[in-house]
């Protein structure tokens, strides 16, 4: 995932999850908000409530009892009753009469009863209630709470007793009227009984001690409360992805003006890598520009130590091969001085041997003349191996002209090739690499019945190529193993032992490596990697100079190997 996709994925999960979350976060708020909205109403109910009932304790007994002291037609109903001629029209007169009182009083319940609970008005004339009638029996002056089928009232009453009749007035108020008017003046609903929708609604309850401890249900329904989170969670929804679109362009915009330097600085860096050993520059900020210029004093440091170790490893391969050399001279020279001593000594006495000895001396000489001559030349073609010049090229067409080139010899050649990406690399040394590993492992298996070389081209993960070459010879021993890749490690009669080593500078000039592995079943496989881009950027020092004279070395083919 490139760096632009990751900013964009930060943001727009950032976008998402700040916008849940604060949705969430003002819906809980709003909710709380109702609830103590709510309760704050209910509290406030109950104090009005509260009030209302205190002030009808007070002045429901205010408004009765002045009617027993004062009222005519109540005065009028003693005397008669007294006088026992209480006729149908004056009953019918004092249950009008307390029809207006009802009203003026606003009362819900108006009574007037006599002592043994008879009603005169206000109620089911001529009827006789044993309740009213101990009603007046009971302390005047003061309000007191009547439970009926389930119905609460404040009822307050008075009476006058005068030769042997009581008479008296009974009122009442119902709390239903008073639940209702300090429910509608609070926006709440309240009652006796637990509201049956409590799921719909907000609910709560508190006992009046006024009302011998009856329960207040106070109720406020949710449809609004829903409605509105309904709308607020579509505000949110339409706000999130608005700030969600916002985001992302910002984003894009953003990872644009960031990835953009970005690509630029690395798509330098790889051409650095890869081509000619420039100064890159870092644009679109301060970290770019000081990352760019510490990439260029690293790549400036490692030039300067690649030069001085390439210098130190050639002093030291110099050395190396000089002593090689002189090695491989010094075997040559012994029969050259034996051969030359034998003639001074068959000249000096004269000897009849001295002319057929001659020949063969001579013969002796000249072959290991030769011999030197063509080590000479070996170590001038391996110490003058020029640097690569990389350009792209087809490494399988490569291959396949090399195997098809020795696929006419004695053993057979086989060509296992996947699709591989054109290399940067130089033609002609892949050429020397791929042909002396073909030529070493045809010598291998040239005098073996069936003998049989398998070449392998494949693509690797690390934007490398992979050459196998194996055949089924009789492979190396330990011994041969640890010297496989010095100069003049051979054990062959014909090669001088440069073929391998020449092949290894090649691919590790190229950035490749190159390795040897005990093939399956039986035999040598040699593995060779070489990067796709080319050789690395870091360049070794001039190449050792060569003899005045000295001949380019021909093709790898001619160059025999262990």
């Amino acid at each position: 995932m490139t760096l632009a996709q990751r900013l964009l994925v930060a943001i727009g999960v950032l976008t998402v999850v700040t916008t849940l979350a604060l949705g969430l976060g003002v819906r809980e708020a709003w909710r709380d908000a109702e609830e103590r909205r709510f309760q704050s109403q209910f509290e406030g109910a109950v104090a009005r409530l509260e009030s209302e009932l205190g002030h009808d304790v007070h002045e429901l007994p205010a408004l009765v009892e002045p009617l027993c002291d004062h009222d005519p037609s109540f005065d009028s109903a003693m005397v008669s009753l007294r006088a026992g001629a209480l006729d149908a029209g004056q009953r019918l007169q004092l249950s009008l009469h307390a029809k207006d009182l009802l009203k003026a009083y606003r009362l819900d319940e108006l009574v007037l009863v006599t002592g043994r609970g008879e009603v005169l008005g206000g109620g089911q004339v001529g009827t006789v209630d044993p309740k009213l009638a101990a009603e007046l029996k009971k302390s005047s002056g003061e309000a007191r709470v009547r439970t009926e089928d389930g119905k609460v009232a404040i009822v307050a009453h008075c009476s006058r007793a005068s030769g042997g009749v009581t008479l008296g007035i009974i009122g009442a108020r119902s709390f239903a009227t008073v639940l209702e008017r300090v429910g509608a003046s609070q926006g709440l609903t309240l009652s006796l009984e637990p509201p049956t929708n409590a799921k719909k609604a907000i609910v709560d309850s508190m006992r009046l001690p006024q009302l011998a401890g009856i329960t207040i249900f106070a109720s406020l329904s949710r449809v609004p409360l829903l409605a509105a989170i309904v709308q607020l969670e579509q505000a949110v929804l339409v706000l999130g992805i608005a700030c969600f679109a916002g985001a992302l362009v910002l984003a894009w915009l953003l990872s644009r003006g960031l990835a953009e330097p970005i690509v630029s600085l690395a798509e330098q860096a790889r051409r650095v890598v890869t081509g000619e050993p420039v100064a890159i520059r870092g644009r679109g900020g301060r970290e770019l520009e000081q990352l760019a210029d510490s990439f260029n004093h690293a790549i400036a440091d490692l030039a300067a130590l690649r030069k001085r170790l390439a210098a130190t490893e050639r002093i030291a391969a110099r050395r190396e091969i000089a002593r090689q050399v002189a090695h491989e001279i010094k075997n040559p020279l012994a029969p050259i001085r034996a051969a030359v001593e034998t003639l001074r000594r068959l000249r000096a006495r004269n000897d009849p041997a001295f002319d057929e000895y001659f020949d063969e001396a001579t013969r002796t000489v000249l072959g290991e003349v030769a011999r030197i001559a063509s080590i000479v030349q070996e170590f001038t073609r391996f110490a003058r191996l020029p640097a690569p010049d990389p350009a792209p090229m087809d490494f399988e067409r490569t291959v396949r002209d090399v195997v098809a080139l020795h696929a006419a010899g004695e053993a057979p050649v086989e060509l296992v090739a996947r699709p591989i990406p054109e290399i940067v690399a130089d033609r002609d040394q892949m050429v020397q690499v791929v042909t002396n590993l073909v030529q070493n492992a045809l010598d291998a298996v040239a005098t073996r019945p069936g003998g049989k070389v398998v070449v392998t081209l494949s693509p690797l993960e690390s934007a490398r190529v992979a050459l196998s070459v194996r055949d089924n010879g009789p492979g190396l021993s330990p011994e041969m193993r640890e010297r496989l890749f010095e100069p003049y490690a051979t054990t062959k009669p014909h090669g001088t032992g440069l073929g391998l080593a020449i092949a290894e500078r090649i691919v590790v000039e190229h950035g490749g490596g190159i390795a040897y592995r005990d093939a399956d079943g039986g035999g040598a496989e040699f593995l060779v990697e070489i990067p796709v881009a080319g050789p690395p950027l870091l360049p070794e020092g001039p190449p050792p100079s060569s003899p005045e004279g000295a001949s380019t070395p021909g093709p790898a083919g001619k160059t025999t190997s262990p």
